[in-house]
């Protein structure tokens, strides 16, 4: 019944488009005369190579373009203008995290490759902790895609494609540095932020190499300096990914990238003791990253192709809690995660009107972690997971991509897991896409897809020890737990013409089963005489909701698009909205160059609605508006020199509602910088390097 409606209503929607296209916009969309990104080549949707023109899955693509005018340090800032798309903070860390069609971040998957990127806490990924200075552009697969990519994709998917150049020998150098103002924890005319990036890349007939390094440092901001405490963590983050390639030939390649990630933050805070009064303490973060990926690719005459990975992974993370008048340190979590995971997909073409995509995945993960808690004089040692917490599956796919004819592409798939843990699990999917030819002079897309997602239980739900017996309650994991499980629903509209005119209505609706939350066990309360929470399958969702998205250039040197997003998320078990999800979102994007002067100016904008905070929907964080401001200008070929605001308006949320306020955490910034890239064309372009 509602698959029917929701047909109807994207019925109801194309022929309100058609009828809008058709008259004043139509002559638009065939007078425009910008340049287009249709003719890019995107692999997430289908996990092969596609122009996003004709990709039958709905991607969005953030291209090197707009992270280079908008100066993206990491993930985060990359896809902050990204319509439909929410960012949060991690929730009792530093870091933001990603929200897909009301779903978060723990049911978001995050690629690098079409690899995964381990979780900083729980199944959430710490996008802050990923520099984007080297990649190539981020792909964005909305709705469940588990049938292609496994657990946690319910929501969809984020994966970072990273080329390296086919220059002989290329080079981009970074800097820049800013200030808060009146923010900054000391003068308010401190450079506070600071950022640098380097990348060197070589290639010649059979090696191809690169190394790439980011850092991010900060001292910090204070939203309020009447307290100690201060809402910007002090410290540094930064990247060093790297990559050495044999090829064999034109599309043969066996590369090895290593990579190392490392932050060291701290920031201020305080709690309150009756007869003592405020107790001023420091948090503090670190984390390390080891990565190493080997992989193999090669096509071969009758068109079939083989993609290959390894991937070892150590993944350690340590926060604490610093009382600054005491000796010892308050408490001291250390969390250690390793990961090995193979994985082998085999293309394989069967004349012109299909193609067969079939995959093997093996995984197998390790987690540990054990808190030292200051307990009057002694140390007390708690192990919150403990060693021997483990998980492996092998899972296989399957894709085989139909041409019907020249209007009509069909995708059915599935997905088989069996699980040393939850035993045996399948997702389907099928996707289809109609190309009419209602206007000649533009193309025109209907996209449709129905699949099914889920996400096994992390380790921590499984095996999570928090005693905080002393403050009356525990929280325990559950190693039964079952998987999440979805319906996904999605219907898109697109249409464009070949110089960059652009319009989308999609309609997505996701009902979730089985969803893993704390709940409280009344049995072992009573018998412990504590309350005690143990996580279950106890909660059902309910999303759903659109975007609408318009890019049109209006001449050679000025564009702009506009992206609406509604949302309703609800528990279906108390009928209530669920929380942190704002019903209506609105960005805005401007771009304006002026040729002769070599410069370029943009504008970024973003309004959210007021979102509930509570789950009986009677505390509400206010709605918010963000503009950012970006100019770049080109000195001399190859160097460029930018400047940016971001936050223009310094809407941030108020320091005195903690927890009830989640507007914009950091204020205005303001920073210059210098970027510096080049190559040399024919640097032994035809010998090899040994």
């Amino acid at each position: 019944m509602f698959l029917f409606a929701v047909f109807w209503i994207a019925t109801l929607s194309l022929r309100s488009i058609h009828t809008f296209f058709g008259c004043s916009l139509l002559a638009a969309f065939t007078q425009s005369n910008a340049a287009t990104h249709l003719d890019d080549v995107v692999v997430t949707g289908t996990r092969t190579e596609r122009k996003l023109l004709d990709v039958p899955v709905r991607t969005e693509v953030v291209s090197k373009q707009e992270l280079k005018k908008t100066h993206a340090r990491d993930l985060a800032e990359a896809l902050r203008h990204q319509p439909g798309l929410l960012l949060k903070e991690t929730h009792g860390k530093s870091g933001s995290q990603v929200w897909l069609q009301g779903l978060d971040s723990d049911r978001v998957l995050v690629l690098l490759n079409g690899r995964p990127v381990s979780a900083s806490t729980g199944s959430t990924v710490d996008l802050s902790q990923l520099a984007v200075g080297h990649i190539d552009h981020i792909e964005i697969v909305k709705g469940a895609v588990s049938a292609l990519y496994g657990s946690s994709a319910m929501g969809g998917v984020v994966n970072i494609i990273t080329r390296p150049s086919k220059e002989a020998l290329a080079y981009t150098f970074v800097a820049d540095a800013g200030s808060f103002g009146d923010k900054n924890l000391g003068s308010d005319s401190d450079l506070s932020a600071r950022h640098g990036f380097f990348d060197l890349s070589a290639n010649s007939k059979k090696w191809r190499g690169y190394i790439a390094a980011d850092f991010r440092d900060t001292d910090g901001f204070d939203l309020d300096k009447s307290t100690y405490v201060f809402e910007g963590d002090e410290g540094l983050k930064y990247n060093i990914n790297s990559e050495l390639s044999w090829r064999w030939s034109e599309d043969g390649a066996i590369s090895l990238n290593p990579s190392f990630y490392r932050e060291d933050l701290s920031r201020g805070f305080s709690s309150f003791a009756p007869g003592v009064g405020e107790i001023k303490k420091l948090k503090l973060e670190e984390a390390e990253r080891f990565n190493t990926t080997l992989s193999i690719k090669d096509k071969f005459a009758n068109g079939a192709a083989l993609n290959a990975y390894f991937i070892h992974e150590i993944f350690d993370d340590v926060t604490a809690q610093d009382t600054l008048a005491s000796a010892e340190l308050d408490q001291r979590r250390q969390a250690n995660f390793v990961l090995d995971k193979a994985e082998i997909q085999w293309d394989h073409p069967i004349g012109d009107e299909q193609l067969w995509t079939l995959g093997l995945v093996g995984f197998q993960a390790d987690l540990s972690q054990h808190q030292n808690r200051l307990e009057g004089s002694d140390i007390l040692h708690i192990d919150e997971i403990t060693e021997g917490a483990n998980r492996t599956n092998i899972e296989f796919f399957v894709q085989d991509d139909i041409f019907l004819n020249d209007r009509w592409e069909i995708l059915p798939g599935f997905r088989f897991q069996d699980d040393s843990d939850f035993g045996r699990h399948t997702a389907p999917k099928i996707n289809a896409m109609f190309t009419p030819n209602w206007w000649p002079k533009l193309n025109t897309s209907l996209r449709f897809g129905i699949g099914k997602g889920y996400r096994v239980p992390n380790l921590k739900e499984r095996f999570f020890i928090f005693d905080h017996s002393g403050l009356g309650y525990m929280v325990l994991g559950t190693p039964n737990l079952g998987p999440e499980e979805s319906d996904s629903y999605q219907v898109g509209f697109e249409v464009s013409n070949q110089r960059g005119a652009r319009a989308e209505l999609s309609v997505f609706y996701n009902d979730i089963e089985d969803l893993i939350d704390a709940d409280l066990d009344p049995v072992e309360s009573q018998r412990l005489g504590l309350s005690i929470f143990r996580y279950g399958n106890f909660a059902r969702a309910r999303t759903r909701g659109g975007d609408i998205v318009v890019s049109y250039p209006l001449s050679d040197t000025f564009s702009s698009d506009i992206g609406y997003s509604y949302l309703h998320a609800e528990d279906r078990i108390t009928g209530k909205d669920l929380v942190r999800r704002p019903e209506h979102q609105i960005k805005l994007g401007l771009d304006w160059k002026i040729p002769q002067w070599k410069n370029e100016f943009s504008l970024r904008a973003t309004y959210q609605s007021d979102e509930f905070i509570d789950s009986e929907n009677t505390l509400v964080s206010p709605g918010w508006t963000r503009v950012d401001f970006k100019f770049n200008q080109s000195l001399s070929n190859g160097l460029t020199f930018f400047v940016g605001i971001d936050n223009m308006t310094d809407e941030h949320r108020d320091p005195s509602r903690a927890g009830r306020d989640f507007r914009p955490k950091k204020g205005r910034f303001i920073y210059l910088g210098l970027r510096l890239e080049g190559s040399v064309a024919n640097f032994n372009k035809n010998k090899s390097l040994v």
